[in-house]
């Protein structure tokens, strides 16, 4: 009897998995296709992709532009701060310093305004004709007052003589090689104002538009019976401008009011533009007669 041969029959579970397989394995490949991409590219980003990035890529910026700008504010203030603490100081007055006027024989009184009759017009017979300043012209000319300059800020000082009554409040305040200076500052009935520094008779005529100056060496001529002011070739290494007189000119008609600072100086106090920088003057204004 022949024997029959048995065949193996393929189970139809592993068919149908395999046939799914295949079929999803060509649709991938169909996909990859249509985008445009083979299987090593990586993935396109969509416009939603993008836009969602976007968001969070610009939200995180301004958190980082917010931090610095937190960051150069507290360094600016710090920096601020510290210049502030870091500043020098102003100087403080370590000198009296007055600036008077004499109101009876050798009785003077400290001013901090002063007030004086001033000409206005040229027909004003409170001017004198100059004819002696200039050679090729003249020019009218009206003595405000003299301003002495003492290391006091005592209301009243009598003078016996200048060379004792004055050099005793110098030499009590150590000033053996100080002098003394003025600021004028000049403002003007417009607003606006001219300011001019007096270290000797060579700044004298700098604001002769509106006034002329004139110094003295009271102490030098202490017991002469009369001197003159202060020139260019009388101005000595100890000549001390201890008085000032100012004379106006026809210009005071635009002149609101005159500060006048006088100041006790040593040269390294005077700036690179003449200025005074130290704290130890006085001011008094000098205006005209309502």
């Amino acid at each position: 009897m022949a024997m029959k041969k048995k065949t193996k029959r393929k189970s139809p579970t592993y068919t149908v998995v395999l046939t799914s397989v295949a079929i999803l394995f060509a649709i991938v490949l169909i996909a990859g296709s249509v985008i445009g991409g083979d299987s090593g590219d990586t993935a396109p980003v969509t416009d939603a992709d993008t836009s969602a990035d976007t968001i969070v890529l610009t939200e995180s910026a301004k958190e980082t532009e917010t931090e610095a700008e937190s960051v150069t504010d507290i360094v600016t203030e710090t920096e601020t701060e510290t210049e502030a603490e870091t500043e020098a100081p102003a100087p403080e007055q370590t000198v009296p310093v007055g600036i008077y006027v004499e109101t009876s024989r050798k009785k003077y009184e400290s001013v901090t305004e002063y007030t004086s009759k001033w000409p206005e017009n040229d027909s004003n017979p409170l001017w004198t004709l100059d004819t002696w300043t200039y050679a090729d012209r003249d020019n009218l000319i009206c003595d405000v007052d003299y301003f002495a300059v003492f290391a006091s800020d005592e209301p009243e000082i009598k003078v016996s003589y200048w060379d004792e009554t004055w050099t005793e409040r110098w030499d009590a305040n150590g000033l053996y090689e100080h002098k003394i200076g003025f600021e004028f500052t000049v403002l003007l009935k417009n607003g606006e104002s001219v300011t001019g520094t007096v270290l000797g008779p060579a700044d004298t005529f700098d604001l002769e538009e509106y006034f002329e100056l004139y110094l003295y060496d009271c102490v030098a001529h202490a017991h002469d019976s009369w001197y003159s002011h202060i020139t260019e070739k009388t101005n000595y290494a100890d000549t001390q401008n201890v008085m000032v007189k100012i004379t106006l000119r026809d210009g005071c008609y635009d002149i609101e009011s005159i500060l006048m600072t006088a100041f006790i100086y040593t040269p390294d106090e005077i700036d690179e533009n003449g200025r005074y920088t130290g704290a130890n003057k006085a001011t008094c204004t000098v205006k005209r007669a309502e």
